[in-house]
């Protein structure tokens, strides 16, 4: 595993869009992971992988996802990349562990694109 010691702070950030567009092809080209990029109404863009595994990225540029549950731990685990190339290849395995386990599960536990637009929605919604 390839570890990403760098700041976002280190990193020039030409755009986060184009920074999650990036992440998307370097899955398909190189992990043979599908990924769709989507701006939310809010303006921050998010990367859908698959079902419980959707990254965001935040002002800084650095990507930001769950960690699914795993047998050694029992809630999921928020976890960053500074870069693409260590977000592609860290988020690909956590795809690979995903196809593992039953849709169904992943459907009821996981967090899904859903729950990020919801968020987005109500943080905008009027009180």
């Amino acid at each position: 595993m390839t570890v990403d010691h760098r700041t976002p702070e280190d990193i020039e950030c030409p755009s986060v869009e184009l920074r999650a567009r990036e992440l998307a092809a370097l899955l398909a080209r190189s992990h043979n992971i599908p990924a769709d990029v989507h701006r939310l109404p809010s303006g921050k863009i998010v990367i859908s992988v698959y079902y419980g595994l959707v990254a965001r990225l935040d002002d800084a540029c650095r990507f930001w996802w769950i960690v699914p549950v795993s047998e050694e731990r029992d809630r999921p685990l928020w976890t960053s990349a500074a870069t693409p190339a260590a977000a592609a290849v860290r988020i690909a395995d956590h795809y690979r562990e995903l196809r593992t386990r039953p849709l169904a599960h992943l459907i009821h536990g996981g967090y899904l694109l859903t729950d990020v637009l919801l968020e987005h929605h109500e943080a905008a919604a009027p009180v």
